[in-house]
């Protein structure tokens, strides 16, 4: 029996009622609406979009694989893996679809799903968009992190409450409140205090000033933005944002200390380390597994192009990399995108350089004769 899925559509007035309290799964599109959601979505889906996955065989050598190369065959690699990672990080699982298997019976081709259309029965079964489909043309990615709709709702909702607060008083700086007469004085019939109303409201869209009357007080009924302390509210949002991602604050332009310099390699070193291990290390070990991968080979990520450092640094880098194995010129000319003749090229004329300027060996002159020892 196929499952019967229902679309409900709820006005914006009762979602946004909704908005105030609760702390069920927030929409991606509310979320993506609020800055510091989307600048941690780009910072991290847009930062592992534009890594490399090789495939490597046992003796670590660097394979050909056209599912890595382009997994969707009409979408560019580096969209497919950004929305891939996004569905990790905001729904906590992410699915790919084979459309088309290689001669060796591996996936070559896949199509990106979006999580709302894939149905997960409690026998195991998959349907997409009501249709079951074979585990054998699925590929789920799981995050090791809880989904962050779901975790985050509190404070995404906080956040976007926060920025409507700030555009309405952005859009209508003056409080709400009534105007009162003040001593003996009778502004007049409801007529004249239309008017009156109309005069002033007319006055304040033209300019920022409006005058009031002499016979009239104004009482405002609502807090100013001063009151309410609406900017520290809006970085305390933001920070408990950037918790919950994982990400500095201070990438969401929240500053939380001191540092005035910090050296960008070792930013991205941290950002690896403490916040994108965990999703490449979940897609690495789920297009290992022997549905997707041969055994005896293996997926991992190249971050030397992320990790590229100031000119000088890198030139050093490769210089003792050389001399400890670690580089060579196939992988110079591929970290620099450059062709890998070019870096021959360069290595030999450096080589030529340096046995030029070298000093050449002096021809050790013969030693004078000493005088023999007198004997007695």
């Amino acid at each position: 029996m196929r499952p019967v899925s229902f679309t409900l559509t709820i006005p914006p007035e009762m979602t946004e009622a909704g908005l105030s309290g609760g702390s069920g799964k927030v929409t991606r599109d509310l979320a993506m609406s609020v800055p510091a959601v989307k600048r941690g979505r780009d910072l991290i889906c847009g930062t592992l979009g534009t890594l490399r996955l090789r495939k490597h065989d046992s003796g670590r050598r660097v394979v050909d694989s056209e599912l890595l190369e382009q997994p969707e065959p009409d979408i560019a690699r580096m969209v497919t893996m950004t929305f891939t990672v996004e569905d990790l990080l905001f729904e906590g699982v992410a699915w790919w679809r084979i459309t088309e298997f290689a001669g060796d019976g591996f996936p070559a081709k896949v199509r990106r799903l979006e999580p709302q259309s894939v149905a997960v029965h409690p026998d195991g079964r998959v349907y997409v968009n009501g249709v079951r489909v074979p585990d054998s043309e699925l590929i789920r990615i799981d995050s090791p992190n809880a989904p962050l709709l779901t975790s985050a709702a509190r404070a995404i909702r906080a956040a976007y409450n926060l920025d409507k607060a700030s555009s309405r008083y952005a859009n209508d700086p003056l409080p709400l409140g009534y105007f009162t007469p003040t001593g003996d004085v009778d502004p007049g019939d409801d007529d004249v205090i239309e008017e009156l109303l109309d005069d002033f409201e007319d006055s304040m869209a033209r300019r920022t000033w409006a005058y009031v009357g002499a016979g009239l007080e104004a009482k405002p009924l609502q807090w100013s933005p001063e009151q309410l302390q609406l900017g520290d509210a809006r970085n305390y949002a933001v920070l408990e944002i950037a918790r919950s991602i994982g990400i500095d604050p201070e990438e969401l332009g929240v500053s939380t200390t001191s540092r005035t310099y910090a050296n960008s390699e070792q930013r991205r070193l941290d950002l690896i380390d403490f916040t994108l291990a965990a999703y490449v290390t979940a897609i690495e070990d789920r297009l290992t597994m022997p549905d997707v991968t041969p055994p005896g080979y293996y997926v991992r990520t190249d971050y030397a192009g992320f990790l590229r450092s100031d000119t000088q640094s890198r030139m050093v880098t490769y210089e003792v990399g050389r001399r400890v194995g670690v580089y060579d010129d196939d992988r110079i000319g591929e970290i620099e995108d450059i062709p890998t003749s070019r870096v021959r090229s360069a290595t030999a004329a450096a080589a030529a350089t340096a046995a030029a300027s070298r000093p050449a060996p002096s021809t050790p002159s013969p030693a004078s004769p000493q005088p023999q020892e007198a004997r007695r």
